[in-house]
């Protein structure tokens, strides 16, 4: 359905005023200023003068979103954006985020990030990883060291392995001496984290299987979780036309924690059905909702690049003998 230009604009409004938190003074200026001009400098006149339509106006919107959780004051509303965000594709390109994510001076916001990262099968996230690996927290080395690993990455290997021994060799080790001394000292972080290592960084190397775990270690670990929520989040990835219902309608629940896990149920499941019902949910007041619901919406709203196509090859014929 085609919306109006001025409706759309009050759309998008709505959105930012609520979820970026921009009071209504600051968006209708900028709507005015859209109208008049699309060259202006301004990231929100950008945003609202750049939506030829309601869907690409919902990206912006949810982009936007997740770049303003990155940067609250409060860590652990960071590290729910740097979770949701493992709910997206390597098509939306979340890595200049999650290039934010991995600097953050909180270590859980990095180890979250690098479960992230550990699901984003791409060549950008390399980089940012043997970032963490460097770093001087060992459980945040130790973190990027287990997502390496799930990406096939040789480093990953070396350094959980010089890791397991600790006493090898200064001048065969990956890690210095000081280094393996605050490993063997190093703790693993109660909650979350514990449910991270085994569910997000996981060590079978298999494709995708770290997509979207981060997030579903967010949800587990909350001791808020209700026994729905943990039912729906637990759901392998949903087709049937019941239990799709039945997860749109939990989107609307009054428990937070079961709105939270059917928009993870439903970004997994690539229910691309569901853009709509995602946008209010921008406007939720629960981060782990908002960030979750902007971070599938840029999910579903991007078609997945398919592989190439591979050519098939012709039996050769096989040469006949000279006699």
């Amino acid at each position: 359905m085609l919306i109006p230009f001025f409706l759309r604009n009050r759309l998008v409004a709505g959105i930012l005023t609520a979820a970026v938190g921009l009071s209504p003074t600051v968006v209708a200026p900028s709507i005015q200023v859209a109208h008049a001009s699309a060259g202006v400098s301004s990231p929100l006149v950008r945003v609202l003068a750049s939506g030829n339509d309601e869907r690409q106006a919902n990206l912006e919107a949810a982009r936007m979103i997740l770049e303003q959780g990155l940067t609250e004051r409060n860590p652990d509303r960071r590290s729910e954006a740097a979770m949701a965000l493992s709910l997206t594709r390597v098509e939306n390109n979340p890595f200049p985020l999650l290039e934010t994510a991995i600097a953050d001076k909180d270590m859980y916001v990095q180890i979250a990030t690098c479960a992230t990262l550990a699901g984003l099968r791409d060549p950008r996230a390399l980089p940012l990883l043997k970032q963490a690996l460097a770093s001087e927290t060992p459980e945040v080395a130790f973190a990027a060291a287990k997502a390496l690993y799930l990406q096939g990455d040789q480093e990953g290997k070396l350094a959980l392995l010089d890791i397991a021994t600790g006493e090898r060799k200064a001048k065969s080790s990956y890690f210095s001496a000081q280094r393996r001394t605050m490993f063997r000292a190093m703790k693993t972080p109660g909650g979350f984290f514990r449910l991270a290592f085994r569910y997000g960084i996981g060590f079978a190397p298999v494709p995708g299987l770290g997509m979207g775990l981060s997030s579903l270690a967010g949800l587990l670990a909350d001791a808020n979780l209700s026994g729905r929520a943990q039912a729906i989040a637990a759901l392998p990835p949903v087709k049937d036309d019941d239990t799709v219902v039945m997860l749109r309608e939990a989107l609307t629940d009054e428990d937070w924690t079961v709105r939270a896990a059917a928009v993870h149920a439903l970004a997994m499941s690539d229910q691309t059905d569901v853009l709509g019902d995602l946008v209010p949910l921008f406007q939720d007041k629960k981060e782990a909702v908002r960030y979750r619901a902007a971070a599938a919406y840029l999910r579903l709203a991007v078609e997945p690049a398919k592989p190439p196509r591979q050519r098939d090859r012709k039996p050769s014929t096989p040469r006949r003998r000279r006699d």
